[in-house]
């Protein structure tokens, strides 16, 4: 049997659950979301995790087909995560070798909602479809656009971040994207 490991992070907690080649959930755990020093635990501590994770159900390495991890931000097609306010990383890199420091199989990364939609329409509420949009609520907002049974990421990779979309001229208080009147500053869980 081929397992996958997918990953959830989010600015309090990062969900992680350990599935069949089939989608079949084998297990799920979660962990704190560690943003202190810029952020820069977040990935060792999911790859740490994910490693317990092997040695504790006796898995090979090698019967991990890969890890694919959902993030709050802009995400492009090849896994550059574009500044991520909520966990705070204020600069660009690349999840996928970020993450090959650590483990021994291959990394696919989106953006949280994003790929969220894309699991609603392989096992959830969107099966049979072949476009939807999904809405995030979490400690943020955010939006994932499926069409043609594609994620549309857009051009930056920001299609759907709807957090950070102007709804309110006259707050005074800054979000954390560093702009005024987002819709994550009213609707948020936070």
């Amino acid at each position: 049997m081929n397992y996958i490991f997918g990953v959830d992070v989010g600015g309090t907690t990062i969900k992680l659950g350990l599935f069949t080649k089939e989608g079949q959930l084998a297990s799920k755990w979660e962990i704190p979301t560690r943003k202190e020093d810029a952020g820069k635990n977040i990935l060792p501590d999911i790859a740490k995790t994910v490693l317990d994770k092997l040695s504790a159900e006796d898995i090979p390495a090698e019967e991990v087909l890969g890890l694919g991890i959902g993030l709050p931000g802009p995400v492009d097609a090849d896994g550059i995560i574009h500044r991520a306010v909520n966990l705070n990383w204020d600069r660009d890199f690349s999840i996928p070798d970020a993450l090959a420091a650590w483990l021994p199989f291959p990394v696919k990364a989106g953006n949280d909602a994003n790929v969220a939609a894309l699991g609603e329409m392989w096992k959830g509420g969107g099966q049979g479809y072949e476009s939807l949009v999904l809405v995030t609520l979490g400690t943020g907002i955010g939006g994932g656009v499926i069409l043609k049974g594609k994620i549309w990421e857009g051009p930056s990779g920001s299609a759907g971040e709807i957090g950070h979309m102007h709804i309110e001229d006259d707050e005074e208080l800054q979000c954390t994207c560093g702009n005024y009147g987002c819709l994550e500053q009213y609707a948020s869980a936070t």
